[in-house]
């Protein structure tokens, strides 16, 4: 077992470049097939490519990356640079579906000609990404203008788990179509399954870098502090420009991006699931407005585990107490064997925070977080003081804090804390 799991990371990466490889041979081999039996002047037959380039009016976009080899002149064969250029279109997808979308959709609209425009999907269509860029465009002004107003953004938090997992739905479509892969091709049985298994294979790929970029999604909805969401989002941005910046001088470059990105998406898809099912069950929560009742003599409570500590990092699960000890108890995969693991010994303080209550514990250097409570929970810190045996709760809402800092600054300029017409007059 051990041995295993030290070859593990080795075993992917040649395993991925083989596939690279594969994919890419898969975009040449029914096609070539079928043409290599037809001649010049046969039902079916169509001309090289180096005659498609004389005619651009016959060219209809397909993706991305017809875009980076047509448009900027670079047009380039070889399986090998095929599925390089096709991962990287898989990682971006993965990453952030609705901009992918929102950028290429309007550009291989209005770069394929207008009397061809009819026979585009209906990605590439206006009446669908004008919605597509209204919303991320809505998206990324909630994580900068908005990232100091929580009232005013946790709503569009919510909207944003909710429009990531439909981008997430529509990139199977996106990814099907740029793959461009025939399943009605002469390739005979074999050909077809090889055909079926790679695009299986892809859209496994394309799901596990998307449950990786979700963890990003969730960390937003749950980061307390201003300007963390803003970084978050623009640093994913700057990586998907990055990453086809990079596939347009070549495609070997951009495979060099989204290849680490595709390998440490499966090396943490047990742990980013943990927390896209953390995330849907926050999200729930607030939508249905759901309040959960707690008993003084309560032995247990729905909670999950936030960044640092000694627990599974951004994990669901439960406190359960048995003989005046509390666990975290939670399961892989929600399937598998369940795991109890203690949690730090009181004192206990309870944190009332803006949407999800905490549980901290008092230290020498002062309160740690423990746990977090869901929505449901906020307005229960007294019932839950209750049940850890304190009566010390801590006010951690992102406006109290501020109105603290604002106090503290005042107190160290005028030696004296603000009296209620000091503030009115400001």
């Amino acid at each position: 077992m051990t041995y295993l799991t030290h070859r593990l990371p080795t075993n992917w990466i040649a395993c991925l470049l083989l596939l690279v490889a594969g994919w890419g041979l898969s975009d040449q081999l029914p096609s070539a097939a079928a043409q290599d039996a037809l001649a010049p002047g046969d039902e079916g037959y169509s001309a090289p490519i180096e005659s498609l380039d004389e005619d651009s009016r016959d060219k209809v976009y397909t993706s991305p990356q017809s875009i980076l080899a047509d448009f900027f002149g670079r047009r380039r064969a070889g399986m090998l640079v095929n599925g390089l250029e096709d991962l990287v279109g898989i990682t971006a997808t993965g990453l952030s579906p609705l901009m992918v979308l929102s950028i290429a959709s309007p550009v291989v609209y209005f770069l394929t000609e207008p009397d061809r425009r009819g026979e585009l999907i209906f990605l590439y269509q206006p009446w669908f990404f004008i919605p597509i860029i209204l919303v991320t465009l809505l998206m990324a002004f909630k994580d900068t203008v908005l990232t100091f107003a929580s009232y005013l953004k946790m709503p569009l938090d919510i909207l944003g788990i909710l429009f990531h997992l439909i981008g997430f739905l529509l990139g199977f479509r996106l990814i099907y179509h740029f793959l461009d892969i025939n399943l009605g091709a002469e390739g005979g049985p074999l050909g077809t399954v090889l055909t079926v298994a790679i695009i299986i294979l892809m859209f496994a790929f394309y799901t596990s870098v998307w449950v990786l970029s979700n963890v990003f999604e969730v960390m937003i909805l749950i980061n307390p502090f201003p300007l963390v969401d803003t970084f978050l989002r623009v640093s994913r941005i700057c990586v998907l420009l990055v990453m086809y910046l990079a596939c347009w001088i070549h495609p070997a470059l951009g495979g060099l991006i989204a290849l680490p990105i595709l390998i440490i998406s499966l090396i943490t898809f047990e742990r980013s699931l943990r927390t896209m099912l953390l995330g849907f069950r926050l999200a729930v929560d607030v939508i249905l407005f759901r309040s959960d009742k707690v008993e003084e003599d309560a032995k247990q409570l729905t909670a999950f585990a936030s960044l640092g500590g000694t627990l599974p990092w951004m994990t669901l699960g439960k406190l359960i107490k048995k003989d005046d000890t509390w666990t975290f108890a939670y399961r892989r995969f929600s399937i598998g064997p369940t795991h109890h693991i203690a949690i730090t010994p009181g004192p206990y303080v309870i944190a009332k925070g803006s949407l999800f209550p905490g549980l901290l514990t008092q230290t020498e250097k002062g309160a740690q977080l423990v746990v977090r409570f869901p929505a449901s929970y906020r307005g229960r810190e007294e019932a839950l003081a209750a049940v850890f045996k304190t009566s010390e709760i801590q006010d951690f809402r992102l406006s109290t804090m501020a109105k603290s800092a604002w106090n503290t600054v005042w107190k160290s300029f005028f030696g004296r804390s603000p009296k209620p017409d000091d503030l009115a007059s400001e």
